[in-house]
């Protein structure tokens, strides 16, 4: 099913809901990572979108369908997300990176961008890097890039967005 969300299209059989506990624990190259997002097997419908967009839950989705992605996704929750927004955007230029969408979420104070595109899984990857090497010289913040490698698959995770910005 697709989830339309402005000029973003999410295409996913099953959503997450954030919940207050760990609901799953995995092993994934000798780490453990704990999650509190419950998958649920269905599409989201239209009730839990505008609870989502009304901020009463928070849904996720996956980024990853079957090795392929539809956006790069970078998270930052800081105060000065307008710096770093700044600073993406003069790096996109210079990496040619054109189409792209920017939300901000008041309430959880996260700042998402989604760069468009329709790769394997194999490219995304390679894209990020060079995203990351690139921000690592300019920017010491924590932030999140997806897909992220270092992740299992199915943790590859991406809230949904709220207010564009």
């Amino acid at each position: 099913m697709k989830v339309q969300i402005d000029s973003l299209e999410f295409d996913s059989d099953y959503f997450y809901i954030q919940t207050n506990s760990i609901v799953e624990k995995i092993i994934f190259n000798n780490r453990t990572f704990y999650t509190k997002l419950q998958k649920h097997p269905m599409p989201i419908n239209s009730i839990l979108l505008k609870q989502h967009q009304e901020e009463k839950i928070s849904l996720s989705i996956p980024l990853i369908e079957k090795d392929f992605i539809n956006y790069i996704a970078i998270q930052y929750k800081e105060d000065d997300w307008q710096v770093f927004y700044a600073l993406l955007k003069h790096l996109f230029k210079s990496l040619n990176i054109k189409k792209y969408q920017a939300y901000y979420n008041k309430k959880e104070k996260l700042f998402q961008l989604f760069i468009f595109r329709r790769s394997t899984l194999k490219d995304a990857y390679k894209e990020v890097e060079e995203i990351k090497y690139i921000l690592e010289f300019k920017f010491k913040k924590s932030y999140k890039i997806y897909p992220n490698k270092n992740l299992p698959k199915n943790f590859n995770i991406i809230t949904l967005p709220i207010e564009k910005t």
